[in-house]
């Protein structure tokens, strides 16, 4: 069969093919971590590169993760002063606007390189707030960190595909660039080496002091609204797999729910709309998993907003967390 062949109109054969090779340049970058790395102060994928490439050079012993509420409330180093027995290495997996589904595939990647469990990763403290069960990807995490195999077993099949064409996928976080302090940034980290807000993942073990103004009004609010709405079932299921997981590691599991300002988390608190949390909490214990008493006691002083410690804050935070896992049983 001859098919017919497409004829561009004189004068665009060489625009167009220019085009496709930019395109495919473009899209060749987004599946290389080395370019990602580079941009690190300029778009959170890249940040989360950086931590994960931190913590698979130096593997800890005991890993934090979770949202920005662990990536600003947690400090490995403060823990690790506050600990009682010999040096513990810790690090910090926050990762501001994940859920469940980045928390998973971030675990997989870990465990494909052997450090879950054995002699490298003996605990994971997992930061459950509401937000981490709900659906979202605002920030594009999805289409770079996500287990490819399991979007496809859970039928995500856009976020499957976005995985592949991440030039599509992460479109709307490039439109950003279009933003003068985005672009002057972004344009600064292709001629020399930028660290993201708050240092290099590796300087501070993950940990990014109080961040102020750099933290989303728009994320926080809509982190607040979702702490009233049930959790996603397709994202809860995420969040089993990754306790399975770990479990199958012999990896220790623990749960903490970091400190609010303003109210209890919803785990935690007797309103009837906050049932289905109550109900996930009680069948985190059931699975083995080791809950951490609610910290309490803060301040408005600790925090920077309405749902994130300020250093001062995650300082106290921190070694609270030492004690609790020391009294839980983690050597």
């Amino acid at each position: 069969m001859n098919w017919p062949r497409v004829r561009l109109p004189p004068g665009l054969g060489a625009a167009f093919w220019l085009a496709a090779a930019l395109l495919g340049l473009a899209e060749a970058a987004l599946h290389s971590e080395a370019v990602l790395l580079r941009y690190r102060s300029v778009f959170a994928v890249g940040r989360a590169y950086d931590k994960l490439h931190a913590l698979e050079q130096r593997p800890p012993a005991l890993l934090f993760i979770g949202n920005s509420r662990v990536d600003n409330g947690i400090d490995p180093l403060a823990v690790a002063r506050a600990w009682p027995g010999a040096p513990l290495h810790g690090f910090n997996l926050g990762l501001p606007g994940a859920n469940a589904v980045v928390y998973h595939g971030a675990l997989r990647r870990l465990d494909a390189r052997g450090l879950l469990g054995g002699g490298a990763i003996r605990a994971v403290v997992l930061g459950l707030d509401e937000s981490a069960l709900q659906d979202g990807d605002s920030l594009g995490y999805a289409s770079f960190l996500a287990d490819r195999r399991a979007l496809w077993d859970a039928a995500r099949y856009r976020e499957w595909l976005g995985s592949l064409v991440r030039l599509w996928s992460y479109s709307g976080n490039l439109r950003q660039l279009r933003e003068p302090e985005k672009a002057l940034r972004f344009v600064e980290a292709s001629v020399r080496e930028v660290d993201p807000v708050g240092g290099a993942a590796a300087g501070r073990l993950g940990y990014r002091p109080g961040f102020g103004a750099a933290q989303n009004a728009n994320q926080v609010a809509s982190q607040e609204q979702a702490a009233w709405s049930p959790p996603s079932p397709a994202v809860e299921a995420f969040l089993w797999h990754a306790i399975g997981l770990l479990q199958m590691r012999g990896v220790q599991v623990f749960v903490t729910l970091p400190p609010l300002r303003d109210r209890r988390p919803a785990f935690v608190d007797a309103r009837p709309d906050a049932a289905p949390y109550r109900d996930l909490l009680a069948r985190l214990r059931q699975r083995g998993v080791v809950v951490l008493p609610q910290p309490v006691g803060y301040r408005a002083a600790d925090f920077i907003n309405a749902g994130h410690l300020n250093d001062h804050g995650a300082q106290r935070y921190s070694a609270e967390l030492a004690r609790q896992l020391a009294m839980a049983g983690f050597r």
